[in-house]
């Protein structure tokens, strides 16, 4: 196992649909496998199917320590959905499961999903910009599915609603990401306004 200096325990913010496209369960399993292969454990919505099951699976092949965070109303209508190993916590709604994702997580990782993603990927972004301890934070694109996010962040930004635009960070591909929150979490400092606008040069 190709294990990293400072194994962190990584949040993963992601959808239950498989995504249009193979490349979305590709990517999610590959983002499971190389956290894994550095050793880092994964914190997420404990989901069998979709990208959370893709992204618990390759962690799982990899060996890595996974914890699973559910409400409960969603865990008994989903029982029979497979689960890799992992620790189970339970909690009363959704906004206790984000809060204890984000209270258990070192750094972010948040791929293409849907409401409950957005939800999850802003909490963070608002604490960030707020001053909050709150880990670093990285979207995965896959097929330019955060773009649309990015361009109304700019646009709020130039309307003067949002001061630190930078903390959306983006990457290509799971390599990236994992080298993105890796870095961010050792240097533990805010991720400077425009990076996202660089990555839009080069888009």
């Amino acid at each position: 196992m190709d294990t990293c200096e400072n194994p962190l325990a990584l949040g993963v913010f992601c959808g239950f649909s498989a995504g249009p496209s193979e490349r979305y369960v590709d990517t999610a399993t590959a983002l499971g496998a190389g956290l894994a292969a550095r050793g880092h454990r994964l914190v997420y919505g404990a989901g069998g199917v979709g990208l959370m099951g893709a992204v618990a699976r390759g962690a799982a092949g990899g060996g890595a320590p996974i914890l699973g965070v559910i409400p409960e109303f969603l865990r008994a209508k989903e029982m029979g959905d497979h689960l890799p190993p992992q620790q189970i916590v339970l909690t009363k709604d959704l906004l206790e499961r984000k809060r204890v994702m984000i209270d258990r997580a070192d750094a972010f990782v948040a791929l293409p999903g849907g409401y409950g993603t957005l939800d999850e990927v802003l909490e963070v972004v608002s604490m960030a910009a707020l001053g909050q301890d709150v880990g670093p934070l990285v979207l995965l694109d896959v097929d330019d599915d955060w773009w649309p996010l990015l361009d109304h962040v700019e646009r709020l930004g130039r309307r003067g609603f949002v001061r630190d635009t930078g903390i959306l960070r983006l990457a290509r591909t799971p390599e990236q990401a994992l080298d993105m929150v890796a870095e961010a979490a050792a240097a533990r400092v805010p991720v400077p306004a425009g990076d996202h606008q660089h990555a839009r040069a080069a888009r």
